[in-house]
């Protein structure tokens, strides 16, 4: 089945990293927590006068910056403290400050050695294994701080961290849920609990945590936006636009929230309310191409191309905007929408001038001169929106069944619409391609089985009951090509060609 990008709004995406908070930054970026650590003057365990004398002029020389001096100063310290895990430490993280992780390392062994329960030393360690990349040790270092002390807040914040950067999101949000039964309730804390729930598909589990944190802190608008959005994946838009409308209270210039604020009418089925806010948004900032194509989109799918053209003539006038190929290619569906080919052709072409690597542009010039029955040409541009990026599904997908149209190429035709199913496995119009592939080369049984599937992935489409028809029948299922053609024409009446199938069904009985 011939399917185009569908024209529609832009989805929302919930996952952020919270840079900066006490509790979720990198274990690579507590390099300073360790300064501190030993810059408030950690103790030798060594009675000798000596030896300490010495750590305490490493401590010197690094709050100067002056390490390599500073571990000469930790050496003569360990003379009389050899298996000191306090002074091996100190050299160690020296060593990694000079970036010399080999010699950090062999210190770091003989701190822990010398005492298994030095978090310091288990901590330094971790940081060690954090810079090399090495997540799955530097988590091991961690766990074993919080199986030696499970109150250990320091070690449970960066194995949630290290578990972020490894995407192990369910095993963060176990680690969280431990910090929150230590009594360390916050905000913060909830709300990256939403975030990770969120990543899980747990929606109930995050609204929760977004609630809480909303509870615990009114203004955290973040947190409101998030419960927003969630309430948008769970279909309940009144809730959402009451949270939208509320953050705008205190951000009343945010054109960020007034965009998802007129998603989230357009997904309640309040178009004009939805129009009525991204006008706003585009008065408010009338140099950002952004308000213009969601607006557009809009109009589009609302079949009111007048209206976008007359909007995307402004966007395409915005000097310096990097992504006026967009607004260009927009311009082109609504002159296809209204049937003007020779103006979509132009405006495809324009975007392809000013974005020659954006494989969008050409395959909506592919579709362009498809419409225009130049299939050549058509043929020619959407092997180079695959050539830019072969992951281009749409783009497999439309070849793939223009090839199986014509009956040509039908094993290249088959490849190509299984690439994009590999992409996008339950998409309904791809599923049809195949289906339609397999019929074309003569494999009815395999296409009965992909066509049936796509009526149950893609919904009534008059094209795919008008294939599976063709299927039936070919098959010799005269009665089941019956009943699948007539709903065909039920979806979309004017269809000459069904019409002539059912008579011929009716004048032979086959």
């Amino acid at each position: 089945m011939k399917k185009y990008i569908l024209i529609a709004i832009a989805g929302v995406a919930l996952f952020a990293v919270i840079k900066g908070s006490p509790l979720y930054c990198r274990s690579s970026e507590r390099l300073s927590d360790y300064d501190t650590l030993f810059s408030e003057g950690q103790k030798s365990k060594s009675a000798d006068t000596s030896s300490y004398a010495h750590f305490l002029m490493g401590n010197v020389l690094d709050n100067e910056s002056k390490f390599e001096q500073g571990i000469e100063e930790y050496k003569k310290a360990l003379q009389q403290d050899p298996k000191s895990s306090t002074i091996n430490t100190s050299i160690a993280l020296d060593y990694i400050r000079l970036n010399k992780s080999e010699e950090a390392a062999k210190y770091l062994n003989i701190a822990i050695e010398s005492d298994p329960s030095d978090a310091n030393a288990r901590f330094t360690l971790a940081l060690l294994y954090t810079i090399q990349k090495k997540f799955d040790k530097a988590a091991e270092q961690y766990e074993e701080i919080v199986k030696r002390d499970p109150h250990d807040i320091k070690a449970l914040a960066s194995l949630a961290d290290l578990y972020v950067v490894q995407q192990k999101i369910e095993e963060a949000a176990k680690v969280y849920e431990d910090i929150l039964k230590e009594g360390k309730e916050s905000a913060l804390i909830h709300f990256t609990l939403g975030i990770f729930y969120t990543k899980l598909g747990k929606y109930d589990d995050a609204l929760t945590h977004f609630d809480t944190a909303v509870k615990l802190n009114p203004d955290y608008a973040e947190a409101r936006l998030s419960r927003a959005i969630i309430w948008e994946l769970k279909g309940d838009y009144a809730k959402a636009i009451e949270d939208y409308k509320k953050t705008l209270e205190a951000e009343p210039l945010n054109t960020r929230i007034y965009s998802l604020l007129a998603h989230a009418y357009y997904r309640a089925g309040k178009p004009d309310d939805a129009i009525s806010t991204y006008k706003l948004i585009v008065s408010l900032a009338p140099d950002k191409i952004e308000g213009y194509l969601e607006l557009a989109y809009v109009y589009l799918n609302e079949k009111k191309p007048d209206e976008a053209l007359a909007l995307l003539d402004k966007a395409v006038a915005i000097k310096d905007e990097p992504r006026a190929s967009l607004a260009y290619i927009v311009k082109g569906m609504a002159y296809s929408q209204k049937k003007m080919t020779k103006e979509a052709l132009g405006s495809y072409k324009r975007a392809v001038e000013l974005a020659p690597k954006d494989s969008d542009g050409y395959f909506y010039l592919a579709s362009a001169y498809e419409s225009a029955g130049e299939k050549a040409l058509a043929i020619e541009e959407l092997k180079k929106a695959i050539e830019l990026n072969p992951k281009h599904a749409d783009a497999l997908n439309f070849l793939g069944y223009m090839y199986a149209e014509d009956g040509t190429n039908l094993d290249e035709a088959i490849t190509l619409i299984k690439r994009a199913l590999d992409l996008s496995p339950d998409n309904g119009a791809y599923i049809d391609s195949l289906g339609w592939a397999y019929y074309k080369k003569g494999m009815t049984d395999e296409a009965i089985t992909q066509l049936e599937k796509a009526i149950t992935a893609y919904g009534k489409d008059s094209i795919l009951y008008d294939h599976l028809g063709d299927a039936y029948y070919k098959k010799g299922l005269t009665a089941k090509a019956e009943d699948v053609w007539k709903k065909s024409l039920e979806l979309k009446a004017d269809q000459p060609s069904i019409k002539e199938k059912l008579e011929k069904l009716k004048k032979t009985g086959k």
